[in-house]
């Protein structure tokens, strides 16, 4: 079964999109001729971007974590498969 895995080999990365259609719309301008460019991945943005909105998110983010945890830890956490697919696909991810 060859095509039943299709992840990256180990030690590549891959950018996280929230928003496919925006993602997808970007474009990038060229850089002059004979200039020097230096420049980031859409990937190396995006995870830029999802860094800032996970140090910008507000406490209550952080109290349900705490919460969530405590819930692991006491195996009382039973996480619906069929519930995290469909949100899954409902992202576009």
């Amino acid at each position: 079964m060859p095509d039943v895995r299709k992840t990256p080999p180990p030690g590549t990365s891959q950018g996280v999109v929230y928003d496919l259609a925006a993602a997808r719309a970007r474009t990038v301008a060229p850089a002059p001729e004979g200039a020097d460019v230096a420049g980031f991945s859409g990937q190396a943005l995006e995870l830029a971007r999802a860094n800032t909105v996970v140090r910008e998110s507000p406490e209550t983010r952080a109290e349900k974590i705490r919460a969530l945890r405590a819930r692991i830890e006491a195996g009382e956490y039973r996480p619906d498969p069929r519930e995290i697919a469909r949100r899954i696909i409902a992202q576009g991810l």
